[in-house]
């Protein structure tokens, strides 16, 4: 569709333009490229142009020709002094767009928005302009563009994954299903099971997944089949599932922090150390596994062991300072801030996680003046450095709260909110705030916001995250 109408309109609106010169033997040029005798039409193009220069129409027919010969630059050059002679010829706009689309000029997206403005219901502007925006990763314009095009199967799919990147997932996954119409397609189908799994769909996940959960299945479809039996309460099969996906699949990482945290969901964390060291035989240089279990060692109150394996992680990723995070997560998990503030002050080049780790243990202790102003310094770098980082807004707020600055708590409890409205701490601190200062009705809301957080959290919030689009940027095939 994309390549072939604007040529076809455009040649149309040139050949019978009533803008040309009364003089202009359009008929004959139009013979001439028809004919292939392209360097007879530029020549005919150019005599016309002696006496009118700025005619688009003939200028685009000359654009035509030179193109029809091979010759896209300075095809694309005649069909730009058509716009400058006439901004608005559609014809030119429209040759025009079709070389700067196909070859990604950075032009391409003003001229095709000038055509989609010219002409809102220009189909083929819009798909063209979706693409371009799903290229540049801009989904909202993307969807914007793709929701007034009949959609093609490979615009259908950006459509789908512009939308899942939106967090539109029922949307997204209606996409998804219409392709899985056309023809079966084991990423897509897993993709329709991913918008059902962030729609908190565990049974529609399932379902979706079950045409791909054989024997041949990748681990990602295994690990997110694992995911939405866990979530239904279904153990004892997600414990098989991961099983068998392990022995397929031996080295995969996540399959076996997968099961480690099933045991640690049960309570078993001696069969999740035992989990995790077969891994680690396994995959002998993992810096997640030796991660975790390090964290499990400690949760074990093996600490001597978990020290070990916090040592092996500095020692396979000094520069990441994994080992000392981990530790440090795990230390004040278990009470002990003043260890997790000495091992985070050790990292020798803290990342914005590091300064927020390190800021919240410190608030965890019995802080002094002096350190409370530490952390609050720590966590203003941390927003500096990230400004879309929703839990340093939000233990800010908090922070400064506990401080008396209500003014300023409220500014970043707020801000912390609108970039993640599902912040139970954020809103619950927010909602003291809001009650003491006599702020009644946005308090009410706010409660109401935080006891339906509570009813609807899920065991594992973190884990939503590990799953990502299958193919989502090259998919192929229809």
């Amino acid at each position: 569709m994309r390549f072939r109408s604007f040529i076809t309109q455009t040649a149309a609106a040139a050949f019978f333009a009533i803008a040309a010169p009364l003089f202009a033997d359009i008929a004959a040029i139009r013979a001439s490229i028809q004919a292939g005798r392209f360097a007879e039409a530029v020549a005919a193009c150019d005599r016309e142009l002696k006496t009118s220069p700025a005619s688009a129409p003939i200028l685009t027919l000359k654009g035509l020709a030179l193109r029809a010969s091979g010759d896209d630059s300075a095809g694309l050059a005649a069909f730009r002094q058509a716009i400058n002679a006439a901004p608005a010829y559609l014809p030119a706009l429209q040759a025009a767009a079709q070389l700067e689309f196909q070859s990604r000029d950075r032009r391409a997206g003003q001229t095709l928005a000038t055509i989609a403005k010219l002409n809102p219901a220009n189909v083929t502007a819009h798909a063209m302009l979706g693409e371009l925006a799903f290229e540049s990763r801009e989904c909202t314009r993307a969807v914007q563009h793709f929701a007034k095009t009949p959609r093609q199967p490979l615009a259908r799919w950006q459509y789908g994954v512009c939308l899942f990147e939106l967090e539109r997932w029922r949307e997204a996954a209606a996409e998804f299903q219409a392709l899985l119409a056309l023809r079966e397609h084991p990423p897509t189908r897993f993709n329709l099971a991913l918008c059902h799994w962030r729609a908190k769909d565990p049974a529609a996940t399932l379902a979706a997944l079950e045409p791909i959960v054989g024997p041949d299945a990748d681990a990602g479809t295994l690990s997110l089949q694992a995911a939405a039996l866990r979530e239904r309460k279904e153990i004892p099969r997600a414990i098989e599932v991961l099983q068998r996906a392990i022995a397929v699949h031996p080295r995969d990482e996540r399959l076996l922090l997968d099961l480690a945290v099933i045991c640690l969901d049960q309570n078993a964390v001696g069969l999740g150390i035992a989990v995790l060291e077969a891994g680690v035989s396994n995959i002998p240089g993992s810096v997640r596994l030796l991660t975790f279990l390090g964290v499990f060692q400690m949760r074990y109150g093996n600490l001597e062991k978990a020290e070990e394996q916090f040592r092996a992680v500095e020692k396979l990723s000094p520069e990441s300072g994994m080992g000392q995070v981990a530790a440090a997560m795990a230390m004040m998990q278990l009470g002990l801030p003043d260890d997790a503030i000495r091992r985070l002050r050790g990292i020798s080049a803290p990342s914005p996680m590091v300064s927020l780790m390190l800021a919240r243990a410190i608030l965890q202790k019995n802080p002094s003046s002096q350190e409370r102003l530490e952390a609050k310094k720590l966590l203003a770098a941390v927003i500096a450095a990230e400004p879309a980082n929703t839990s340093a807004y939000s233990l800010l707020g908090k922070t400064l709260a506990q401080d008396g600055d209500a003014a300023n708590a409220a500014t970043a409890l707020e801000t912390a909110l609108k970039l993640d409205p599902a912040d139970r701490a954020a809103a619950y601190q927010l909602m003291l705030l809001y009650r003491r200062a006599g702020r009644s009705a946005e308090a009410a809301r706010l409660n109401k916001k935080v006891r339906e957080s509570i009813a609807n959290e899920t065991a594992d919030s973190v884990e939503t995250q590990r799953f990502q689009l299958s193919g989502a940027y090259r998919f192929g095939g229809f």
